[in-house]
């Protein structure tokens, strides 16, 4: 008969034996789910085991290369696995329309992931927060305020009381090459800090050099993400990387509030200055007004809805001038028929105006096609499912990421003659007049309920800082590097912002003197 001791052995390696084979039995569970899609979904590659397609896109080739080669595999809709997270991706205007337009409610969500919870200060923002009731008001509010900048005598005075400071530097650049993107940057900045706080910086100021320094390494690393946003057990584990994001956003964070509670503290609602000024007193208009939504907006939500404007604002605008640069230095004739357009119509005693637009065809055409040849955001902002339903013939749960390869609609040679090239005529119709009706295809702001808040903003001042730049200077590639690869090249590997080179270098010569 086994003793007693025997007997305790005995269980107790049952119970462990037990224990493993069940953990065991979790994880050949966890795997087999990792790599399945769920029923009637898009068709796509298959995942790999924990990592799902992430490792599709470790390559040196480019998003929109990889992601051709996947819809003619899949077709127009097709679906990923990152890590746990289920991805479809829609790469034409018919299933973007069915998605975003006839179901607009029901893909107006957000992804959720820990990097834009501690971006968004637990998704109080606009761009990244949920769809609701909260939201909407949020929305509302900002676009009031948005709309008072959009106004022809504000919006050209925030322009044009730059402008001269990036004239002045692009005077002194001589015959020497230079990065056009940072002397863009700098105006574009200006005009956003101008609208948002009431602040100009001068150029090369050590503030307005730390604040877009401080934005794009906040907004590489956003869309660069973090572990926990793929495998969400690390958001219990601290990793380096951690650190240093959550010091990014610290640093990041305080730009905005030390200008936010000094605008709380000197605020006189009978003198409203700018875009925070305007926030807080419609804020304040809605509560006394009894809005109930208005009473749940915290100063976290009226300081997160200045960085969308900010954030979105200075990049999208400086990325889509860059390619400007790159893409006229690179075809010399079309800058030229341009600036002869400008002299032709607005002549050289004058500023550009907003009463211009729909009087320069060609240059507004020019406009169109760098921004559906630069698609700066390829993928635009993911949304995400609300409701299980369904999309093209396929099941899509409650949940789905959802994205639309912007760039994939804008080079669908299906919908484009000849998209690879840089060709302004396609939006010109054959007496030389913009198109009535602009190609379904070209989706450059977004659509449906999460379409972008300040398009109407952006177009205007690309229109007016284009303008003014290229009446008065020309920009030429560096001389004797005529023939060297081109100035449009894309970065390798771009992912979630498509851009030229970085450190692509032209010369700048001003076409005439001006007094302004």
């Amino acid at each position: 008969m086994a003793s007693t001791e025997e007997l305790s052995t005995d269980t107790n390696f049952l119970n462990i034996t037990t224990v493993l084979v069940g953990l065991t039995t979790l994880v050949a569970i966890a795997l087999y789910r990792s790599t399945r899609r769920p029923a009637g979904a898009p068709p796509g590659p298959t995942p790999m085991p924990i990592l799902g397609n992430l490792t599709t896109f470790m390559s040196k080739r480019t998003l929109h290369d990889v992601f051709i080669d996947l819809r003619k595999k899949y077709g127009t809709v097709f679906s990923l696995k990152f890590a746990s997270k289920n991805v479809v991706i829609l790469n034409t205007i018919d299933v973007v329309k069915e998605a975003m337009v006839k179901q607009a409610v029901e893909f107006a969500g957000r992804p959720k992931s820990n990097s834009v919870r501690l971006f968004s200060q637990g998704y109080k923002d606009i761009v990244l927060g949920d769809y609701g009731p909260q939201w909407k008001f949020q929305r509302k509010i900002a676009h009031s305020a948005v709309r008072r900048f959009t106004r022809k005598e504000d919006l050209e005075k925030l322009v044009f009381a730059v402008t001269p400071k990036v004239g002045k530097i692009l005077d002194e650049q001589g015959d020497k090459p230079f990065a056009p993107k940072y002397t863009i940057g700098q105006a574009v900045y200006n005009i956003l800090a101008t609208m948002c706080f009431g602040k100009q910086y001068e150029t090369n100021d050590p503030d307005l050099l730390e604040f877009i320094n401080v934005n794009n390494e906040v907004t590489a690393a956003l869309g660069n993400g973090l572990l926990s946003d793929f495998f969400p057990i690390f958001e219990y584990i601290k990793l380096p990387y951690d650190i240093k994001f959550e010091g990014m956003l610290n640093t990041f964070f305080k730009l905005f509030y030390v200008e936010f509670e000094s605008h709380r503290e000197k605020f006189d609602p009978e003198n409203v200055k700018d875009f925070l000024d305007t926030l807080i007193l419609t804020q304040k208009e809605a509560i006394a007004a009894g809005e109930e939504e208005a009473t749940l907006m915290t100063d976290t939500h009226l300081v997160q809805t200045v960085m969308d404007l900010f954030a979105a604002g200075t990049e999208t605008t400086t990325l889509t001038l860059h390619w400007a640069v790159a893409a006229l230095a690179e075809h010399p004739e079309i800058q030229e028929r341009i600036a002869q357009e400008i002299d032709d119509v607005i002549g050289r005693d004058r500023l550009p105006s907003l009463d211009d637009k729909g009087t320069l065809p060609y240059t507004e055409a020019t406009l169109l096609e760098l921004l559906r040849y630069g698609s700066v955001v390829p993928l635009g902002v993911p949304h995400a499912v609300l409701t299980d339903t369904s999309l093209n013939g396929y099941n899509i749960q409650k949940g789905t990421t959802v994205m639309i390869n912007h760039r994939g609609l804008h080079f669908d040679p299906e919908a484009w003659d000849q998209p690879e090239q840089f060709k302004p005529e396609r939006f010109l119709n054959d007496n030389g007049q913009l198109l009535a009706k602009l190609p379904e295809s070209f989706l450059p702001f977004g659509c449906g309920r999460r379409v972008c808040l300040g398009e109407d903003f952006a177009k205007k001042e690309l229109f007016l800082i284009f303008t003014w730049l290229f009446s008065r200077y020309t920009f030429y590639k560096v001389p004797g590097k005529e023939a060297a690869d081109s100035l449009m090249k894309p970065t390798e590997a771009s992912g979630f912002v498509h851009q030229p080179f970085d450190e692509i270098e032209v010369c700048v010569k001003k076409r005439f003197e001006t007094v302004e």
